[in-house]
C-alpha cells in the first residue's frame, strides 16, 4: 500500500459521521444475532468449557477434543455454567463474545468478523477477544487482570506495563484480586491446584498441537520479544502494546490467538478504546 492510500483510508477513517458508525453497529448487532440464532452446533472450545468434570477436568491432553487447561478458578467457573443446557451456554456465550468484539472495535466490528482468525475465534468459542477486551479494559479496571491469569498465566507478563509506568496501585489491585480468587479457589477444590500443576508440567513448552492451527514459535523465544515490546510501549505511551504483547506471550499461540490484535486495534489511533490509555 502506497503512502498516499494510506493517507486516504485514516482521512475517510477520521471522518466518519457518528449516523455511519450507529448503522455500522446496529447492522454488526443484526448479524451477531442471526448467526447465534441460525449457527450449527460445533463440538469446539465452548463445548470443552462447557463440559468440564470438576472431578477431573485435567484428564485430555492439550489440543484434542474437550481438553481443559485453565487453572482452578476457571474450572469452578465453568462447572456452574455446564449445569445449563449447551446450546442455552453456547448462545450466551458467543453472544459475550460477539459483543466484547463490538466494544473494541465499534463500527469496524463488521470488518474485523471476516478476518478469519476472529470468525474462528467466535465460531469455536475461544476466549481470545475476550482477553484482549479484559486486557484493554484493565487500563481503567485493574482487576480485570484476574480474567487472562485465571486462564492463560503467561498472558499476566502484560502487567509490566504498570511496573515500567510506577502504577503500583493499579498492580496491586491486579494482583490482590487474583489472589483472592486463587485462595479461594484453593479452600473450595485444593486437590485440584496440584493435579493442575502435574497437568502443566507434563505438557512442557512445546506440547504435542496435533493437526490443530498453531504459529510454532516457542513460548521461551515469545516472551522476551512480548517484555520487550510492553516495556517500550509502557515508556513510549504506545498502549497498542500491551494486548499485542500479551498475545505474544500465549502458551501457544494458536493461529485464532491472533484476534487478541482487535485489543490493539482498539487503542490504536483509530480505536474506539483510545481513551483508556491516557495518562
Amino acid at each position: 500500500m502506497t503512502a498516499q492510500a494510506g493517507t486516504a483510508i485514516g482521512g475517510l477513517l477520521e471522518r466518519r459521521g457518528p449516523l455511519i458508525d450507529r448503522a455500522l453497529r446496529w447492522a454488526y448487532l443484526a448479524v451477531l444475532v442471526t448467526f447465534v440464532v441460525l449457527r450449527p452446533v460445533p463440538a469446539g472450545d465452548a463445548h470443552a468449557y462447557w463440559a468440564v468434570d470438576l472431578a477431573d477436568p485435567y484428564g485430555r491432553p492439550v489440543a484434542t477434543q474437550d481438553a481443559f487447561t485453565y487453572p482452578p478458578p476457571a474450572a469452578l467457573v465453568f462447572s456452574i455454567l455446564g449445569r445449563l443446557p449447551f446450546e442455552v451456554f453456547q448462545a450466551g456465550w458467543t453472544l459475550l463474545i460477539g459483543l466484547a468484539l463490538l466494544w473494541l472495535t465499534g463500527p469496524f466490528a463488521l470488518i474485523f468478523l471476516v478476518i478469519p482468525v476472529v470468525a474462528s475465534d467466535l465460531y469455536l468459542g475461544n476466549i481470545h477477544v475476550l482477553l484482549a477486551a479484559a486486557i484493554v479494559g484493565s487500563l481503567r479496571w485493574p482487576a480485570l487482570w484476574a480474567v487472562p491469569l485465571l486462564t492463560k498465566p503467561t498472558v499476566g507478563l502484560g502487567l509490566l506495563w504498570f511496573a515500567v509506568r510506577g502504577e503500583w496501585r493499579r498492580l496491586a489491585i491486579a494482583l490482590g484480586v487474583t489472589l483472592t480468587l486463587v485462595a479461594a479457589s484453593w479452600i473450595l477444590v485444593p486437590g485440584l491446584w496440584p493435579t493442575w500443576i502435574e497437568y502443566v508440567l507434563g505438557t512442557g513448552v512445546a506440547p504435542d498441537v496435533g493437526s490443530a492451527w498453531w504459529i510454532p514459535l516457542p513460548l521461551l523465544l515469545r516472551l522476551p520479544a512480548a517484555a520487550l515490546l510492553v516495556a517500550w510501549g509502557a515508556r513510549s505511551n504506545r498502549a497498542w502494546t500491551l494486548p499485542a504483547g500479551a498475545m505474544l506471550a500465549l502458551p501457544v499461540l494458536w493461529l485464532v490467538g491472533l484476534a487478541m490484535l482487535a485489543g490493539a486495534f482498539a487503542l490504536s489511533r483509530w480505536g474506539p478504546r483510545r481513551a483508556l490509555a491516557s495518562p
